[in-house]
């Protein structure tokens, strides 16, 4: 359990931080959604820059959970995630499946990480159930994913990354009005 008085989420200024990242996981999700339909890069390209964008807006987050007993696996998670994504965008020979798999990973840690975020914040935060919604929707996109493995297309990935991470924006700005009232 986070300490009261402990960490930035327990303040106004963590809340404005949790306002701006879920902002910025909001603009990733829309992102993440509509760049498949544009054809502007190639699809490892283009994972590896939502990879990279998860994890930079990821690694901003790990700011505010120091109180939280899992920041460290947060931090490792996000920084595993950033050199996927810089590999795969300076032309790695990880390719598309090998990034999809990455992603899939990616989906079934951040779902779990949310989960334990949200109930280390139950009974202390209002909106903490949100966080476990989000973490249940990042599991969800994921086991889909894993579901229907051999027709995985790069619209699909992006589609439920899109919604993954429009999840956790709601969620973000909802911790994040609930502390100002």
């Amino acid at each position: 359990m986070i300490s009261p008085g402990h960490g930035v989420i327990e303040s106004k200024s963590g809340s404005s931080g949790l306002a701006a990242i879920g902002a910025a996981f909001g603009m990733l999700g829309v992102g993440a959604a509509l760049l498949p339909r544009t054809g502007w890069v190639t699809a490892d390209v283009e994972m590896g820059l939502v990879l990279s964008g998860w994890s930079l807006t990821g690694l901003g987050f790990v700011g505010l959970l120091r109180p939280i007993p899992e920041w460290r696996a947060y931090a490792v998670f996000f920084a595993c995630l950033l050199c996927a994504g810089l590999v795969a965008v300076q032309a790695g020979p990880v390719g598309p499946h090998g990034l999809t798999m990455l992603i899939v990973i990616g989906l079934l840690a951040h779902g779990v990480l949310s989960v334990l975020f949200g109930l280390h914040l139950s009974g202390q935060r209002p909106g903490w159930r949100s966080a476990v919604a989000s973490g249940v929707c990042a599991l969800g996109a994921g086991l889909f994913m894993i579901a229907g493995w051999p027709d995985r297309s790069v619209r699909l990935v992006g589609l439920l990354l899109g919604a993954t991470f429009l999840a956790t924006s709601v969620s973000f700005l909802r911790m994040a009005r609930a502390a100002l009232q």
